[in-house]
């Protein structure tokens, strides 16, 4: 059948229907939350299947032709979460997508626990499915996992998945965990590439193919937070670097800290600290190197 565009099995001796998206659907209809969670361990596709739900959910334009799903529906800070929210139409999917990489993630989980906070909040006039993959329920608050979560999608292979309802008991603090479906998907946007994952591809800079569009984004905020880790850390460990231990460091290029008159510039002792040691530091220290280095070699430096 054409299920809001997409073309979906369906069988009804052997139950198979579009059954996970009807009734997210139909949830969305009463105005009621849908926070979904996507676990599994890694390398299994979890974030490409929170993407597939959110597309199969959105359907397709009138013709099949294109997804009313956008890549600026997945997002991966805080900010660009609460932005969405108040821009985007009511009903529409947000995929609160969790990085790759280990820095920063807990600054993510606790992002991540605003934004279901939020989206209960919200749900009296704008409500937006949130899907998130994470490796473990686990990892997430206590409260949030136990009463902000309405569906867990567990990941037993790519592209298949057992679906669960989660349901807190009214009279206790009990939480139950129901089995609803299994969710098996295809290899989405196969016609159009058929390998399995866009990684070590050499047309994915270029590829118009929606997880290769995917994959750009997220390898840009890696990037990103990336080179803030890195300067971070080096801040850091400037801070655990003793005066004397810098002004070695800076002495090494004695030559270079120099201005047109032969002085010590504390604007090149910042520059070169940074580029040839990546270690940063303000201007009141780099003053103080400027002195000691003028103490301790004054033939050198009048």
């Amino acid at each position: 059948m054409n299920f809001r565009g997409w073309q979906t099995q369906v069988c009804k001796e052997a139950s198979i229907q579009p059954y996970f998206s009807s009734e997210l659907r139909y949830r969305i209809g009463r105005q009621l939350a849908c926070n979904i969670i996507v676990t599994g361990e890694p390398r299994l596709g979890k974030s490409y299947e929170a993407i597939d739900i959110a597309r199969v959910f959105s359907g397709r334009t009138r013709y099949g032709d294109k997804d009313r799903f956008t890549l600026d529906q997945v997002v991966f800070q805080y900010k660009e979460f609460m932005d969405l929210t108040m821009k985007l139409g009511i009903g529409k999917p947000i995929v609160f997508d969790e990085p790759s990489y280990a820095m920063g993630k807990r600054d993510w989980y606790k992002d991540l626990n605003k934004a279901l906070v939020l989206t209960i909040e919200s749900k009296g006039f704008k409500v937006h499915p949130l899907i998130i993959p994470i490796m473990n329920k686990a990892l997430l608050d206590k409260t949030i996992r136990s009463y902000l979560l309405q569906y867990q999608v567990v990941m037993l292979d790519r592209g298949y998945a057992w679906v669960y309802k989660i349901k807190a008991s009214q009279a206790t603090d009990k939480v139950y965990r129901e089995f609803m479906c299994i969710l098996k998907y295809g290899l989405f946007d196969q016609h159009l590439c058929p390998k399995r994952t866009c990684l070590g591809c050499d047309k994915m800079p270029t590829c118009m193919v929606f997880r290769a569009q995917y994959e750009r984004k997220k390898a840009a905020v890696q990037d990103t937070r990336y080179e803030s880790a890195m300067e971070e850390a080096s801040r850091r460990e400037s801070e655990d670097l003793t005066e004397q231990q810098i002004e070695n460091l800076v002495y090494q290029h004695k030559d270079e800290i120099l201005n047109d008159k032969g002085r010590i510039d504390p604007k090149k002792i910042r520059l070169i600290l940074w580029e040839k040691h990546r270690v940063k530091i303000g201007y009141n220290k780099a003053y103080t190197i400027k002195s000691s280095l003028q103490y301790h070699h004054t033939e050198e430096f009048p």
